[in-house]
């Protein structure tokens, strides 16, 4: 089912016009999903909270917070984009982390993330990001991917992939996301 749609999502936006251009980086996300711990044989929630509020000459400002089922992390920082053509930005943040697993065990480090948004059309955004965390006596690393659909020019509905290690273990997360592009 989930096949059907993003090939139904990609058909769509083939219909519009390829004058796209780069979104803004103001604006407030949330997702909910599933996970699928390494560690465990069943599967938990995952949920996150973020948003981006853009300054001048290419500066931002991020926030997130994320539940991978019993891990809260919480990330604070600035980061940077550029355009690349018309319709792509590529962007990078630095992030202070605050891990907590709940039972008193809370770790804090930092985060680096890079990454490439792109619009594919008028209503169609990719994005793809690679985050190196360290937070744990090991460093961690993830990769995500969204595909956006743009209902208006300022809401989107996501599908999204976020493949993380956390301390040694996968969680590997899907998730639906709603976006507010201000």
């Amino acid at each position: 089912m989930k096949n059907i749609l993003l090939a139904s999502l990609a058909a769509t936006a083939c219909a519009f016009s390829f004058s796209a251009q780069a979104a803004t980086f103001t604006y407030i996300d949330y997702g909910f999903g599933t996970i699928d711990p390494d560690n465990s044989t069943s599967s938990d929630d995952f949920s996150f909270l973020s948003g981006a509020f853009e300054l001048s000459n290419g500066a931002f400002i991020a926030a997130e917070s994320t539940e991978y089922g019993n891990l809260d992390v919480t990330a604070i920082g600035a980061g940077v984009y550029t355009p690349v053509g018309r319709a792509s930005s590529l962007f990078g943040t630095l992030q202070f982390v605050q891990a907590d697993w709940g039972n008193n065990n809370d770790e804090t480090g930092y985060r680096f993330t890079a990454g490439l948004r792109s619009s594919l059309a008028d209503r169609l955004e990719i994005e793809g990001k690679v985050k190196y965390d360290d937070v744990y006596t090991e460093t961690d690393s993830s990769f995500a991917v969204a595909l956006r659909y743009y209902v208006t020019k300022n809401f989107s509905i996501g599908a999204n992939y976020d493949i993380a290690e956390f301390n040694g273990n996968d969680q590997n997360a899907m998730f639906a996301s709603l976006r507010l592009a201000l």
